[in-house]
């Protein structure tokens, strides 16, 4: 299905939250990473029969490429049972996905299971203003859907999606932005139960920096996210990510099928189409080494 969608994000809107400074990769990676480690990996459900997941976001979740797509194409050639459900609104927060989906959310969080939990896991992804500005309202509009999800899944395991911060990974100004939307993640995460993090900015931030032989840039242009305001993620980092996410909910790391629903384009009437993944991942080899370390 293809999204129509403009998302302009504003720079002094969000740069009223920050701290301007200095480039300083190790120092701040290292202060987020130590934080993130304080937050407990969620304890998932015993679950019989299929494993459920449902995401909750907009664009960031699913636009060029599909995050849920890519579970499911993984978890298929893995032998893994999952389902996929989402919540998905373009360009608002959570509280608007949720009234804009008002039945079909509804029904989600009706449905029963005999083992207790009809939702296994819940990814939830707030909206980057609302994130990098707003932590009442963030830890609110997560606390709303999952106190909606835990009605009759308890046991729900829930990721709070760490979004990256929307301007160039080398801008001098990167690191201090970021940090405040890596701290409010895990902020959201200590006020939420057995909910963790989903690591998806701070591994970008290891592909941008080359790691395993890596290069984020193409002929002159960034392959990981667009060059637009809202930077969405493109083919590369959904593959590096989607790895990541697989690797978080099952503790394993999964065996990659040749071909991958992928974004044939960045344009209006580009789709997302299986694609062979040597075609459409510039070097999948280094993406699947950076993922190994965010298990």
């Amino acid at each position: 299905m293809k999204k129509f969608f403009l998302y302009t994000l504003v720079g002094a809107f969000l740069l009223t939250s920050c701290t301007s400074g200095n480039k300083t990769d190790s120092n701040n990676a290292s202060t987020t990473e130590a934080k993130q480690e304080t937050v407990a990996k969620p304890i998932p459900p015993k679950s019989e029969g299929p494993i459920r997941v449902l995401f909750v976001g907009n664009s960031h979740t699913e636009y060029f490429a599909s995050f849920p797509l890519m579970l499911e194409a993984l978890a298929k050639e893995n032998g893994k049972q999952v389902e996929v459900a989402t919540l998905i609104e373009m360009g608002v927060s959570i509280d608007k996905i949720l009234s804009a989906n008002k039945a079909k959310a509804n029904k989600l969080f009706a449905e029963t299971d005999q083992d207790g939990n009809y939702f296994d896991y819940v990814i939830l992804q707030e909206s980057t203003p609302v994130a990098a500005q707003d932590e009442k309202q963030y830890i609110a509009d997560c606390k709303s859907i999952h106190d909606l999800i835990i009605k009759n899944s308890p046991d729900v395991a829930a990721y709070i999606y760490e979004l990256m911060f929307p301007i160039d990974y080398e801008d001098s100004d990167y690191d201090d932005y970021q940090k405040v939307l890596s701290d409010n993640a895990v902020k959201v995460a200590k006020a939420l139960t057995n909910t963790g993090i989903l690591k998806f900015a701070t591994a970008l931030g290891a592909a941008y920096q080359g790691k395993e032989g890596y290069s984020a840039e193409k002929e002159g242009k960034d392959v990981l996210r667009h060059t637009d305001s809202s930077r969405h993620m493109l083919n590369d980092a959904v593959f590096l990510n989607s790895i990541v996410l697989y690797q978080t909910l099952f503790g394993e790391t999964p065996k990659i099928p040749q071909q991958l629903p992928l974004a044939t384009g960045t344009g209006d009437r580009d789709e997302i189409a299986l694609m062979d993944v040597a075609k459409g991942i510039s070097n999948p080899q280094a993406l699947e080494k950076i993922a190994a370390s965010y298990k």
